[in-house]
């Protein structure tokens, strides 16, 4: 949205110190907002994935790609694919979840357009735009109509996270922003991966001062087989990012303590336009106060919120309409370029995202973070969430803390959930059988119980998968089974049944280490 001079401009508090604690430092009273607080924490072996798309184009139903045009100039109308008479706007995005997904853990639904009245139209007068409006805003901005694949539209209502018109500031457009947690939704249908319809978000048609927008985001963290745990945040508000940039801290993490730490971000806005340069997203370096501006193959680095929905380096065609050009609604998830671990470096535990522009005023509303965490801070998470079942024997469980909406609370009092497959106990029947089984003999190894982590026909990769437990702390080595030449890699051995039993109840509470076993060797 291009700056007007008709438009009084708030300029949005920052704290810039690095080592503050505030996430976002925005006084919603007086600078029109609402400071960005924490929706929930995950520490999970999973992954997140993120769809969306706008409900206000030229067309009802057409793409619309063209870059070069102002979003202050297209005469906005409702997207409108379903032909449905109970609704008057609607769009669609197809959810792609992988084969080895176990489970949706959350999902979170985000409408949010500017709404000002129903339609606007503008006159030329001495070589200037006059914006007025018809038809009276609807107070209820909040219900919406919701379609998982191949099923009914069903009614959802949200909590309203900023309204616009009752904000003097942002009175002229008047943007909102609803949210509402639909996982139950998602996790109870039989078909989660498909088409998923948003319909009925109510926007100003017409034209606006600054150009009108809409669109929907649904936000999906689900559990799969992953080499690391991670950490996954997202967090909702309203900031108003013009000419001081906004700071907004992540915390509560601890990345791997080696290797490459792989590390994602999520933003979705409001109001930035394709054709209007000088706005940046950035992270800062690991270990100096230096920022990095992020970009890709769809996003410049110098013009990141350009009205697109990307995935990564691609813009993300599986939807209806598949505009390339999403007229001032931006969703992109995005994968930190961490070369050589410049940006999140081994064993750091916060990390800063800057944004600004220079030309581009636009609206922040949500941003997730997550990247791959330490084995041991996954740990000392799942020891804090107890109880856990004793019922479940595959699935993990999901255990809670009592929520906290504030990013920047303690540790210990913020939202976190832990996934995890559950320690069953000193499991009679299963001990009873190892200890009265035969044990095998083995050539050139001492007798004793070993706790088998995984096998390999082939030497080298036994080698690596040891190499991988020493560097987590484990006491790893390889022996030959003779009777069948294949390669097994334990990380204790022991004369007592019960501490390698023990050992290996607790390693299969982790997903890596699912398939560990004890082996019995030369006692007989």
């Amino acid at each position: 949205m291009k700056f007007l001079s008709i438009i009084f401009i708030a300029f949005l508090g920052i704290n810039t110190a690095i080592a503050q604690d505030a996430t976002v430092a925005v006084d919603s009273t007086l600078l029109g907002g609402v400071a960005f607080k924490s929706v929930n924490e995950f520490y999970i072996f999973g992954d997140a994935t993120v769809i969306g798309n706008n409900l206000l184009s030229e067309d009802s139903k057409k793409p619309y790609n063209n870059k070069q045009e102002d979003n202050d100039n297209i005469k906005m109308k409702y997207v409108d694919i379903d032909n449905n008479p109970e609704t008057f706007c609607s769009s669609q995005a197809k959810l792609v979840l992988p084969e080895d997904f176990k489970k949706i853990v959350y999902a979170g639904l985000y409408w949010t357009a500017t709404y000002a009245y129903e339609k606007g139209v503008r006159k030329l007068v001495n070589n200037d735009f006059i914006y007025s409006g018809n038809g009276e805003r609807s107070p209820i901005i909040n219900q919406v109509k919701f379609k998982l694949p191949n099923q009914e539209y069903q009614n959802v209502v949200g909590e309203v996270i900023y309204d616009g018109s009752k904000d003097e500031i942002h009175s002229i457009n008047s943007p909102y922003v609803c949210y509402a947690d639909v996982t139950k939704l998602l996790q109870e249908t039989k078909e989660q991966t498909g088409n998923y319809t948003i319909a009925n978000v109510k926007a100003t048609e017409g034209y606006l001062s600054g150009g009108s927008a809409a669109g929907w985001m649904l936000y999906v963290i689900y559990q799969t087989p992953t080499d690391n745990p991670k950490y996954i945040s997202t967090y909702n508000g309203f900031a108003d990012v013009n000419e001081k940039p906004i700071d907004i801290k992540f915390k509560n993490f601890k990345s791997i303590d080696y290797g490459n730490v792989k590390t994602s971000l999520v933003v979705s806005a409001l109001e930035g336009d394709n054709n209007i340069d000088l706005d940046e997203c950035a992270i800062i370096k690991a270990n100096t106060n230096q920022f990095q501006s992020l970009g890709n193959a769809v996003r410049d680095q110098q013009n990141f919120f350009n009205s697109t929905i990307t995935n990564n380096a691609s813009v993300n065609t599986e939807r209806f309409p598949n505009s390339e050009n999403t007229l001032g609604f931006d969703i992109a998830q995005l994968q930190i370029p961490n070369y050589n671990n410049q940006i999140i470096s081994n064993d750091i535990s916060e990390t800063t995202m800057r944004l600004k522009t220079k030309s581009d005023r636009f609206y922040l509303y949500f941003t997730a973070f997550q990247t791959e965490i330490a084995q041991t801070l996954f740990n000392d998470v799942v020891q804090e969430t107890k109880p856990i079942s004793k019922n479940a024997k595959i699935e993990p469980e999901v255990v809670r803390s009592n929520p906290s909406t504030v990013s920047n609370a303690d540790p210990k009092e913020t939202s976190r959930t832990a996934y995890l497959y559950n320690k069953k106990g000193l499991n009679s029947n299963a001990f009873r059988y190892l200890k009265g089984k035969k044990s095998t003999p083995v050539v050139g190894i001492e007798g004793g119980y070993y706790v088998i982590t995984n096998t390999f026909l082939e030497q080298e990769r036994a080698n690596n998968w040891k190499d991988s437990l020493i560097k987590k702390g484990f006491d790893a080595d390889v022996f030959v089974n003779s009777k069948n030449n294949w390669n097994y890699v334990y990380v204790l051995r022991s004369d007592f049944a019960e501490e390698a039993f023990k050992l290996m109840e607790e390693l299969k509470t982790n997903y890596r280490y699912r398939d560990t076993w004890v082996f019995k060797a030369n006692l007989d």
